[in-house]
């Protein structure tokens, strides 16, 4: 390569980038979701930014449809895939029924009415210590479908999908312990009763729905410069249509109809359906071993092979969702806002003859529920062996660098799953699993 063209790249990839990074970093308060539940991406740990293929690269970085055509690219190829992920090993309703079936609440409320300080103050600790413990406890499933037509073009490809997600979560809300000790300080201190105690105690199990479902159309093309390195853009605008429910019932009610039901809990309230546009937006560049030694200057073993670094964003365009709620104000319908918000990703992947590695890092946290659930910003670390051409073994692992303490307890966990590609069929399986969630997908390709 010249100097002239290694010196307009670096311009112009400088440029993109510190664009890239100040949308990024302007964006920390951002929140979104994503299930990432297709086979590749589920394998290999949740990474896709700078890995993924034609048939999830839609969903993770719209740059890569355009990667590896090939001679012959003029294909047309077609995918469908569904996968499913949830807690494992909680104890909700457990917890709840222990909740109901103790006389703990209403004895408080009871020793609250006569003024009798000391076993108000001993079952009020009480009270808040098992509050304490079940504070969080939670179910919680995500569900996913997708299907895409995919035209492989010399100019450009063309990637026309459809996607739908699906998350619901009943999490125990602790929202007394501040309403215990005031009302043990005003007996205390005052030595006049609380005339609402029993209206005041208004801890519950939250439930919510958040249904997602997005079409659009993914346009990318390639550019080869020297070193046979290609450069990828890509864009996708969509139509994204969204509604969503948060219904808030007591765990303890003397009227049985605002009390929360284990074994017929409250069915979803969804909100309008909104449709709305939005855009996702996506770069990848593919580095040589002999581009880095002689641009670089770099050398070793671990040049050897290509380099593939990417970033992506998707839903560039924020936006609040109002669940549902009814004109006048009632507690069982809080109208809390879930969000579809910005999710800003950077990758790097390396390929060599026998196998591949690659690493995603999310630059912006994600929350979708405020309160109630954690949030996530992950670190993925994902790769693939090929066993023989037509069959590859993958894995990978996810590590959460924020909070994780709330109803969605999305932590560290463990992925594998494999690909067999006999002649234009494709076949893939995924499944990972955690201290608290367990998933699996599959997914079919078809070329022509």
């Amino acid at each position: 390569m010249s100097v002239s063209i290694a010196n307009r790249l670096n311009r112009q990839s400088g440029i993109v980038l510190t664009c890239f990074f100040l949308v990024c970093f302007s964006s920390q308060a951002l929140s979104g979701y994503k299930a990432f539940l297709d086979p590749r991406s589920m394998a290999m740990g949740g990474t896709g930014v700078a890995a993924s293929t034609k048939f999830n690269a839609s969903s993770h970085n719209p740059a890569l449809i355009a990667f590896n055509r090939g001679n012959k690219p003029d294909k047309i190829y077609i995918s469908a895939s569904t996968g499913v992920r949830e807690l494992h090993n909680e104890d909700l309703n457990k917890d709840v029924l222990e909740y109901q079936n103790s006389s703990l609440e209403p004895d408080f409320i009871e020793a609250v009415i006569s003024s009798d300080l000391s076993l108000a103050r001993e079952l009020g600790d009480k009270l808040k210590q098992i509050l304490k413990e079940k504070q969080y406890s939670s179910y919680r499933s995500d569900e996913m479908t997708s299907f895409s037509l995919l035209a492989d073009t010399k100019p450009v490809t063309i990637n026309a999908f459809f996607r739908r997600e699906v998350r619901e979560m009943s999490v125990f809300i602790d929202r007394d312990s501040g309403t215990i000790e005031a009302a043990l300080e005003q007996i205390e201190n005052n030595g006049t009763t609380p005339s609402k105690i029993a209206e005041d105690l208004l801890s519950s199990v939250d439930s919510t729905y958040f249904n997602f479902s997005e079409f659009g159309a993914t346009v990318a093309t390639t550019n080869v410069i020297d070193y046979n390195m290609p450069i990828s853009w890509g864009f996708t605008p969509k139509l994204i249509q969204f509604n969503s429910s948060h219904i808030s019932k007591e765990l303890y009610s003397d009227d049985i109809d605002d009390q929360y039901d284990v074994n017929n809990p409250d069915a979803p309230r969804p909100s309008d359906s909104n449709l709305e546009w939005n855009l996702d937006v996506g770069f990848a560049m593919l580095f040589t071993d002999d581009f880095l030694r002689e641009e670089f200057g770099l050398d070793g073993w671990w040049l050897e092979g290509e380099w593939v670094f990417a970033f992506s964003g998707m839903n560039m365009f924020p936006t609040d969702i109002t669940n549902f709620r009814p004109l006048r104000f009632d507690p069982k319908f809080p109208g809390d806002k879930s969000s579809v918000q910005g999710l800003y990703q950077v990758g790097l992947a390396h390929y060599r003859e026998k196998y591949m590695f690659t690493m995603d890092i999310e630059l912006t946290e994600d929350k979708v529920f405020e309160g109630f659930e954690g949030n996530r910003r992950f670190i993925s670390f994902g790769g693939e062996y090929y066993w023989r051409d037509d069959f590859h073994l993958r894995g990978g692992f996810r590590v959460n660098l924020s909070e994780t303490d709330k109803g969605a307890k999305e932590q560290h966990s463990l992925h594998t799953g494999f690909m067999y590609q006999p002649h234009g069929l494709s076949i893939e399986a995924a499944a990972m699993i955690s201290e608290y969630e367990v998933g699996g997908t599959i997914g079919f390709g078809l070329a022509f």
